[in-house]
């Protein structure tokens, strides 16, 4: 089965889910680029839509991977 991952380049969904950037309490390292791009978050959804993690990224560059892939598998597991 395929994991989709989302491209959003009008900022709709981003902007749907409160994570322009400099919107989501994170530090902000690029002043004047508030609003004008997405920071940097993860959605986990399962099958039925529903949303069973959100992390939201403390800067642009850095974000752990062992947490998502963590709570990935263990909704997988799930029925």
């Amino acid at each position: 089965m395929p994991y989709p991952l989302l491209s959003d380049l009008g900022l709709k969904v981003a902007r749907a889910y409160g994570v322009l950037y400099g919107a989501t309490g994170a530090k902000v390292e690029y002043p004047g680029y508030e609003g004008l791009l997405a920071g940097r978050s993860f959605f986990l959804v399962d099958q039925r839509g529903i949303i069973r993690g959100k992390w939201i990224g403390e800067d642009l560059a850095v974000f752990p991977t062992d947490v998502l892939v963590k709570a990935a598998q263990d909704v997988a597991e799930k029925p």
